[in-house]
């Protein structure tokens, strides 16, 4: 039986929403860009880039927030030109809103997705009360990777990687597998006393998205008055139903 990415053809009802989007067709994506900012589609490739003026921020996402977290799979492929002085994040985000980053304050908007900030990667979910967030080792965001977000986990599929065996020649693996980099909390416990005065137990401020359609959000900011840029060229998003 032929397949389509391992699933049987009988079976690919169930995915109810398969979108592949390789950005050559953005009709369904909107960008809001601010001083120097500015969005470049290109076939099979989607710049995001903030000029050279400090603070410039670029924004793309989708018109439709169809998209949950907790029922859906996304997969981005990307690169930046660095990883220095910018603020990224790509994810499931409730609001189109800027994102608010770890050397600011924390992101408590219900939420699922990469954060980049001072040079570091980290994989971050919020439940509309906090946040969870856990560093990711490791990765140069330079390199073109493959970022994956299934409910709470986080995974990565890397560059092939050099491998040396006994007296053989070096060669470059071509195995490419994702690799599971976070996996965060899937449960919230929240206590109150009134409506405005919320709090969690200690040990108990674990953070999840909300179980509803969240927008795909994109997002680069400049903190020095040089040019930053991300560039896409791939978005898949596969709704899968646990239930």
């Amino acid at each position: 039986m032929p397949t389509i990415n391992s699933i049987p053809y009988e079976n690919a009802e169930d995915l109810n929403k398969y979108l592949y989007d390789e950005y050559y067709s953005t009709e369904q994506l909107e960008e809001l860009n601010t001083l120097t900012g500015v969005v470049v589609p290109n076939i099979f490739e989607l710049e995001m880039n903030t000029g050279v003026t400090s603070r410039s921020t670029s924004k793309t996402y989708y018109s439709l927030n169809y998209f949950n977290p907790l029922y859906g799979e996304a997969v981005w492929k990307c690169y930046l030109n660095s990883m220095d002085d910018v603020q990224a994040f790509f994810g499931f985000k409730d609001t189109i809103a800027d994102p608010i980053f770890p050397s600011t304050g924390p992101m408590v908007e219900s939420h699922a997705g990469f954060i980049l900030d001072a040079g570091k990667l980290y994989a971050s979910v919020g439940n509309g009360y906090s946040q969870q967030k856990v560093e990711i080792i490791g990765i140069d965001m330079t390199h073109v990777e493959n970022y994956k977000i299934a409910y709470n986990t986080f995974s990565i599929m890397p560059l092939p990687v050099i491998e040396e065996q006994l007296s053989l020649p070096t060669i470059f693996s071509v195995e490419r597998v994702w690799k599971e980099v976070a996996q965060l909390s899937n449960k919230a416990k929240f206590y109150t006393t009134t409506p405005d005065n919320i709090y969690a137990l200690p040990g108990e401020n674990l953070a999840a998205p909300l179980n509803k359609v969240h927008y795909i959000v994109q997002f680069i900011k400049n903190t020095t008055g040089l040019e930053k840029s991300i560039k896409f060229n791939r978005f898949i998003y596969k709704e899968v139903y646990a239930d």
